[in-house]
């Protein structure tokens, strides 16, 4: 049995690091199988989407800073605003500052601004990241 539809969803399409975080870019395209039927006739680039996109480009980074053996893994979603829709033709901006807690270095706290291309605000999004380290051949 095929499983394509369940093939890992790329929600960025441009990362940039930065000196405390990372910007990246997410281009909201109508032909993409996730806008079919989210809504019928009203189609929305999907909040857990918004979340997927923020978890990306704060992994991407991470991993980026801390090496090639690196495994970052979404700890928890602590907070999640959501503010205006985005929809087909929109370009999402998730600007995400990034800190180590510094009682546990293996900890991320990832604060994201998301905005459309238009600049208006989006959503609000705090996760938690967690950052093992193992040899990549493990």
């Amino acid at each position: 049995m095929s499983r394509s539809f369940a093939a890992p969803l790329d929600a960025v399409d441009e990362v940039e690091p930065g000196a405390d975080g990372v910007t990246a870019i997410k281009r909201i395209v109508a032909t993409d199988p996730y806008l079919e039927g989210h809504y019928p006739g009203f189609p929305i680039y999907p909040g857990v989407f918004t979340v997927e996109s923020v978890y990306q480009a704060a992994r991407r980074a991470v991993e980026a800073d801390r090496g090639p053996d690196a495994r970052v893994a979404l700890a928890a979603v602590r907070s999640v605003r959501f503010k205006a829709p985005l929809l087909p033709g929109d370009v999402l901006t998730v600007s995400c500052r990034l800190s180590a807690d510094p009682g546990d270095p293996r900890l991320i706290r990832a604060v994201a601004d998301c905005r459309r291309g238009d600049g208006a605000a989006t959503a609000k999004v705090t996760l938690e990241l967690r950052v093992r380290t193992e040899p990549a051949d493990a």
